[in-house]
Order: C-alpha cells, then structure tokens, then sequence
C-alpha cells in the first residue's frame, strides 16, 4: 500500500490597503540652503522627534517650519475593525521581519492573478482597431518600426547600421513614455495619426474594470493551469523545472521563508488556536528623485493604527519625492515545535499591498511687488534719487529688485538696473535675459545687475536731468518690480511720473498707476479722472465768485443768411452750468447761468 503525506497547506492574506493616500508640498519661508540640504531650517528639537510627536493630529502641530510634505490617508472600513496597539512589538525593530500579504505562504505555492481573458482580447483589438477611421497608435509604432526594417534590408548599407539602431530605440523609448501612466489607467496612453493625445477613448475604463482573482497554485499542478494560456511544452517544462528547483531548496529550510517577531511560550488552550488579526500601523517608503533615478532615502514608521496623516520635514526645495506606503498587520497563530512537540504562539507583521503617491516640491505664489516707491532731490549732486520699502512678505524669499522707466504711457518700460542679493546655494532663474543669477551673460548685460551682500531699496538715475538756465527737465514714469529666490517676479509696483518744478524748486510726483499691473499690460490699472478739473481754488477767496463773459463775437451770420447766437439762445430753460465740488467731503452743488440779452451787457 503506497501512503502520501498531506499537502501543505496554503495561506491566503489579504490585508486592507490605506485609501486616498495623498501629498502636499506646502512652502513657508526661505532658507538660503533649502535646495541642497533636506534639513535646512528645521530645528533641531523636531528632528529628535518621532513620527507620532510631530503628527498634526496628535502633537497640535503649530509651529510654522520652513517646508514640509504634508501626507493623508484613510483606512477602509473594513481595517478600522482590526485597529490595535503595537507598543509591545514596534514596527521599527521588526522591519526587517515584515512579510507582504503576497509572499505569506509556502515556497512551493505561487500567487497569481486571473483575469477576465476575453476581456483582455477585446481590448487588445480595440488599442488595434480605430473606431474614428484613423489609425490606430499600435499601428503607428508597428508600421514606424517596420519601415525602419524594410529600409535597410533594401539597402544593405552597414553605416545605416548605428542610425537603425538608434531609431529603434527611440521608437522603444516612445512606448515606454506612453507607458508612464498611472496605475489607474494601466499604465496606457492613446494617440491619433496626428500625434494628439485621444481623451475619454474607453479604453482604460473598460481594462480597469476587469474583474481579477488573486489565488495560491501548488507549483507541482503550475503548467497544468496554464497549458490553456497557448504556452509551448518547452515554457512548460521550463517553468516546471525552474519551480521545481525552488521548491527543493524551500523543503530543506520552511521555515525561512517568513520569521515571525515573536515566539511565545507553549500553550494547550485549545481557544490559542484562533488566528487573530490586527492592524497595528503603516510603513511609508521614501524615495528622491535624482539624475540616477529614484532612490530610496528613508523608511517612516507609524506606530499607530490611529493615525491617518504624516508630516515630512526633511526635503529639498525643488525636488521631487515618491512616497509609497502600506499598512502593518500584526497576525497571531499557534505553530507546531517539532524539536519539543509543543503548540506555541506565533506573531507575525504582514503588509498590505502599497500605494504611491509623488510630489513636486515647488511653491507657485509669486512675490509682492515694493511699497512706499518715493522720489528725493539731491541739490548739491542734482540727481533723482528712487527709494522704495520692502513689501510685507511671509515667504521672505525676495532675493532681486528691478527698477523700470519710460518716458509716457504709450511706450513700453525698459529695464534700467537690477539689484541682485541672492546668495541661495542653488540658484533658479528667470528666464529674461538680465538676471543676477544667470551665468551667460554678456559685458553689456552685466553693466545692467548690482551685485549686493544686503539688500539696498534705492537707486540714482543719473539720465534724469535739470538744466536751470533752459528751465527744462525730463519727465519719466517710474516703477519697481521683485524677483524671489525662485525666479518668479512680481507684478510692477506704483507707476509715477516724475519731473522737477521750476517754480517750486522741487521734485513734483504724480500717480499715474496704482500697483499690481501685469507685467504684459503696464496700463491697466491707470489712474484717469473721469472730468478734468478745470478751476481749482482754496483760501477765503473760494466763497465768492465773480462772472465775466467777454465774448469776441455774439452772432455769426452764414452765406445763407442763417444766424447762430453763441452766447444767448432763445429756447425755453436754456442756461450755463458751473458745478463746485468740495474736496474735503466729496460734496458738489452747482449755479446756474442765463443771458437773455447779451446786447444789455455792455451799454
């Protein structure tokens, strides 16, 4: 009689995955090395801290740092049901003893996920097949590369060679930018024969809603289930041998596969035997992205089911971060002490499956432009001197002042000096062509910045003249504009026209635009009286009035005979009006005047 001893078992975990795992850069304030030092400005007690301590939910996170990424998530219904306390065996120490949901069963079973297969085939023919008559983007590519083929086949030329190549490979790095898409989308991007991308093709709402089935399949019976997946005898016995070498190597060391964190003493309470399942945290891995890729620079532990946000101090202006992160649950189990015959209790830390998010580390609020903007005469240099205050600023990342002129407002403004203070350890630019921070520049671009150790909010325009004997001087309309430590520049500050009084011996100043015109449109907010002023007076003088009319001529007589009185009219409540408007408390009145007979006014 040939006996068999029992399969072994076959363990499914499906552990809850976080929901709506989001991240938020969020940019305070200015440090002059936040773009080279993750750590720059952050203080040294909060570094000390744990993840829990410095959590918004839990600590009343009210100290404003320089920078951080805020992250939130929240947990299914389902895993609220599993919260418990994992201070007796903290996730920290038993990193390297987490096990995935996926890997949490015997070496000789292997995990696999079915889908809907026809499914799958009909959207196969529909990335084939254009429904609008165009082609297809699967036919694009094909016929791309196939060309590419044909040509050199027919020319046989090996200096095609290299070229060939490296045609193909373009073509292969094409596919692979359509392929970055996120996980939502199955990774899939849809295209016209014109090269546009196609919105709303279907096609990634009908993949996605394929139904799947996770399971475990004894790797002995593995190429029975897939001899109908159209594989050859060869594929078959090759991944028969392969998972026949795994499972050779696993039978002579089980238990290797997961370690548990915790083996407890014997027990015989048949009530042990439960498996009890808890949600004890999350591990959120961080990775940078640099020239060399994403590499990993720190795993977060929380050590809490209760906690459902994170905030990441330590990161790098301009950066950009893919945090990923999966939920802890910790599993109790009896297992069997084959050396003493005994029934112990094992506690296991499994992780769910992870979830990505990335982020851009880069703030978009641009600076305010400066306040205060005032005009001061020099008499003994006779020079214009342009002063101006610092704007209220809670970035404090103003790091450039440009100073504008024109000469009226039907002419653009022309950049006539910029002060430059930024001594960032990374510097970001404009884009114009004058910019402290720009390397290339030309003698003649140079001429244009002042390099400054502090910042200095004034400037002399040494164009602006007065000549005394000729009573003459220019006459120019002014304004200054911000550049922050991040090349953004503010909108122009106060427009006012500046010219010197002869009479009054002095600077005269006028408001031609309020602050906070584009850039584009410097005339947009001009300041235009809707009626001239035509008399203005003040003193005692200005409760009386006296009225003259001194007309040249009362009538003029046309060829035609035709009469136009210009001073009286005959039509029935005609008169002249003068309107008095108080400027102190915005009130207006006005008199009336009518002349019946002009004649009568001179005799």
């Amino acid at each position: 009689m040939t006996l068999s001893r029992p399969s072994t078992p076959a363990l499914s975990i499906h552990i809850p995955r976080p929901g709506n795992f989001q991240s938020e850069f969020v940019y305070n304030y200015y440090v002059y090395d936040e773009a080279t030092n993750a750590s720059a400005g952050v203080p040294e007690y909060l570094k000390k801290k744990s993840s829990e301590q410095i959590n918004t939910e839990t600590s009343n996170f009210m100290l404003r740092q320089p920078r951080y990424i805020k992250l939130t998530w929240n947990c299914s219904n389902s895993s609220k049901a599993l919260q418990a306390d994992s201070s007796k065996f903290p996730i920290k120490d038993n990193l390297e003893k987490v096990a995935s949901e996926d890997g949490f069963v015997s070496s000789r079973f292997t995990s696999h996920t079915f889908s809907d297969f026809e499914k799958i085939e009909n959207a196969y023919k529909d990335i084939n097949t254009s429904s609008d008559g165009k082609t297809s983007q699967a036919t694009i590519i094909d016929n791309y590369v196939s060309s590419l083929l044909k040509r050199y086949s027919e020319t046989g030329d090996e200096s095609d060679l290299s070229l060939l190549r490296n045609q193909i490979t373009k073509a292969v790095e094409n596919i692979e930018i359509i392929a970055d898409r996120p996980s939502s989308t199955l990774g899939i991007n849809f295209y016209n024969a014109d090269g546009k991308q196609i919105m709303n093709s279907g096609f990634d709402r009908l993949i996605s809603n394929v139904p799947v089935m996770n399971v475990s399949i004894n790797s002995l019976v593995l190429s029975d289930v897939f001899v109908s997946a159209s594989l050859s005898q060869s594929d078959i016995d090759q991944i028969n041998s392969e998972y026949q070498k795994s499972k050779n190597e696993s039978s002579r060391n089980e238990d290797a596969i997961v370690k548990p964190i915790y083996v407890g003493e014997k027990t015989r309470d048949p009530e042990s035997f439960l498996c009890k399942v808890s949600l004890v945290g999350y591990v959120i891995d961080k990775h940078e992205m640099t020239d060399e890729g994403f590499i990993k620079t720190k795993t977060i532990t929380i050590e809490s089911s209760f906690i459902n946000s994170f905030i990441d101090l330590e990161v790098k202006y301009g950066s950009t971060y893919y945090y990923s992160i999966r939920a802890i649950a910790k599993i109790e189990i009896p297992g069997y002490d084959e050396e003493n015959a005994e029934i112990r209790d094992l506690i296991y830390y499994v992780s769910s499956g992870q979830i990505s998010n990335s982020t851009l580390c880069k703030e978009v609020v641009p600076p305010p432009p400066p306040v205060d903007t005032n005009f001061v005469w020099d008499y003994k240099t006779k020079k214009i001197k342009i002063v101006w205050g610092m704007p209220v600023n809670s970035q404090r990342d103003i790091k450039q002042f440009q100073i504008f002129r024109r000469s009226s407002i039907r002419e653009p403004f022309e950049l006539i000096r910029q002060k430059c203070f930024d001594y960032s350890t990374k510097k970001y630019l404009t884009g114009e062509l004058i910019d402290g921070n720009r390397v290339e520049m030309t003698k003649e671009e140079e001429s244009f910045v002042d390099y400054e150790k502090f910042p200095s909010m004034s400037y002399v325009d040494d164009d602006f003249f007065v000549d005394i004997e000729m009573l003459s001087s220019s006459k120019y309309i002014y304004t200054v504009a911000t550049v922050d430590a991040h090349g953004m520049i503010s909108n122009y500050g106060a427009q006012f026209e500046v010219t010197f009084d002869f009479f009054k011996n002095k600077i005269v100043k006028k408001l031609i635009s309020s602050s906070g015109a584009p850039r584009q449109y410097p005339n947009m907010q001009l300041e235009l009286d809707t009626f001239k002023d035509v008399i203005k007076t003040s003193g005692e003088f200005s409760s009386r009035m006296k009225l003259y009319f001194m007309p040249e001529y009362f009538k003029i007589k046309y060829n035609n005979s035709r009469e136009q009185t210009l001073v009286s009219t005959n039509q029935q409540n005609s008169f002249y009006k003068i309107q008095f408007i108080n400027l102190q408390n915005q009130k207006s009145d006005s008199i009336k005047v009518k002349i019946d007979d002009p004649y009568g006014l001179v005799k």
